[in-house]
């Protein structure tokens, strides 16, 4: 499959000075937005006049995180205007107005070459922690941030508030981690999986909007979302058919469900427009043989799926 694809995921421990009001339904869209304009305004060199034109647009930072385009020299999905973000906020933190001093936590994912950047979050969040987070403007600053090790379930502290000691650490998960986590779960085809959507998931299908998933409108998304991951921020494509992909997901059937819709929105910064963010909860649970999915299945619990993913839409397990 995928050879040079990984991800890293890091957890971000805040300890507030002042409460934070996070927007209620959807805190990772305060954090994205927040860490977006302090981001832009440290490392883009003229903010006043960046366009999505912008002739510097491939070398920036800013450019490459929060608004990429298919290089000039893209060959494949060279007609995706809006490429997926390499990047997912996760807000793990149940309340959304942190109490004084109370811990707040949330996670980072980051993927394909944008691993690289990671220093540019950690200044940029702690920067943000100067400037304040939220409705409230609440101050914050960084007490650590750990680095999961996916395989081996354990974390690495990679840095400490304290020392403001960084101390990096390589390691990611890779496709053949997943198929390695893959054989744990010692599956005897045909079997049940059961996936809980944490966060509302907004997917389509021949461009309507899916109430009701089955199987194979969540893992053709999925495909399609890592896909087109993979071939931006790590220069590789899924070596498959996706149209007998697609077919055999399609045996696979739905025994039982618990979904329900969750009504959500956005207004952008930028646009002042409002947008429709909302999806589906809840558990559902399959039947059929997942043997080839399942290193896909457990990619994508870090990738998310659907729209909005990187606001933290998306998350299931």
């Amino acid at each position: 499959m995928l050879k040079a694809f990984s991800l890293s995921r890091y957890t971000f421990l805040l300890e507030a000075d002042a409460p934070i009001q996070l927007h209620p339904d959807n805190p990772g869209n305060t954090l994205r937005g927040a860490f977006g304009l302090t981001f832009k305004r440290l490392v883009c060199p003229s903010p006043r006049e960046c366009q999505l034109s912008c002739i510097r647009k491939h070398i920036c930072p800013y450019g490459q995180v929060f608004e990429p385009s298919p290089p000039p020299n893209a060959e494949r999905l060279r007609l995706n205007a809006d490429i997926p973000r390499p990047f997912v906020y996760r807000p793990v933190t149940s309340r959304a107005d942190p109490r004084w001093h109370e811990p707040f936590l949330f996670e980072l994912i980051l993927i394909g070459t944008v691993q690289a950047m990671f220093p540019y979050f950690l200044v940029t969040f702690r920067e943000l922690g100067t400037v304040g987070l939220g409705r409230t403007r609440g101050t914050f600053r960084i007490h650590e941030v750990r680095h999961h090790h996916e395989v081996e379930n354990t974390t690495c502290l990679v840095y400490s508030g304290r020392t403001h000691c960084v101390r990096p650490d390589q390691t990611a998960l890779t496709v053949a981690d997943c198929m390695q986590l893959a054989k744990r779960y010692r599956m005897n085809p045909p079997s049940q999986l059961t996936i809980q959507f944490l966060t509302p998931t907004h997917l389509k299908a021949n461009g309507q909007l899916v109430t009701k998933p089955e199987f194979h409108h969540l893992i053709k998304r999925l495909r399609d979302r890592i896909n087109a991951l993979a071939y931006f921020y790590s220069g590789e494509t899924l070596a498959i058919d996706h149209h007998a992909f697609g077919t055999r997901a399609e045996a696979i059937r739905t025994v039982r469900s618990t979904l329900h819709w969750v009504s959500q929105s956005r207004r952008s910064w930028k646009t002042q427009r409002h947008h429709d963010m909302g999806g589906f909860v809840g558990e559902v649970t399959y039947e059929g043989d997942f043997t080839e999915f399942l290193p896909l299945l457990i990619l994508g619990q870090y990738t998310h799926v659907g729209k909005y993913a990187v606001w933290g839409n998306g998350w299931y397990t």
